[in-house]
Formats: C-alpha cells, sequence, structure tokens
C-alpha cells in the first residue's frame, strides 16, 4: 500500500476545539467570548464559526505577557 503524506494539523477549528485547546469547557469558553472576554471566531461566514488557531495562541501568549495579541482581520470585509 502507498503511504499517504500526513495533513497538516487544521489552521481553523471548531468552538469545542477551540475551548479545549485554551483549557475550557464549551459553555464556558462561549461564555467568555461573547463577553469579550475570548476571541471571536475568526470565520463566521459559513455555518460553522471557526477559530484561528493563531489568533487562538496569540491569545494565550498575551495572556501570559509573552507578546502583543494578534488582530483577528477576518471580519475586515464582514458588512457591519
Amino acid at each position: 500500500m502507498a503511504s499517504r503524506a500526513a495533513l497538516p494539523p487544521p489552521r481553523l477549528v471548531s468552538e469545542t476545539y477551540a475551548a479545549a485547546y485554551l483549557g475550557r469547557g464549551r459553555s464556558r469558553f462561549r461564555e467568555e467570548w461573547r463577553a469579550g472576554k475570548a476571541p471571536a471566531p475568526s470565520d463566521r461566514k459559513g455555518r460553522v464559526p471557526l477559530w484561528d488557531m493563531r489568533v487562538l495562541d496569540s491569545f494565550v501568549d498575551a495572556k501570559s505577557g509573552i507578546k502583543e495579541p494578534v488582530r483577528n482581520t477576518w471580519d475586515d470585509d464582514l458588512p457591519e
């Protein structure tokens, strides 16, 4: 059987994955992002909101004092 190349890790992840990545339950994570205490979804154009892993990493870095958070530019082209 021919070997398959491994897929890279996903860049955009579901709410459940994002919550787990940040060490939160899904309900708690949802409360926090709706209150502006956690990153909002980066891609809201599809049926399922998706979070950018780089934005999640930047959020944790900023909370840890490592660096400034990365601005979420996915929303720039959304209608007001």
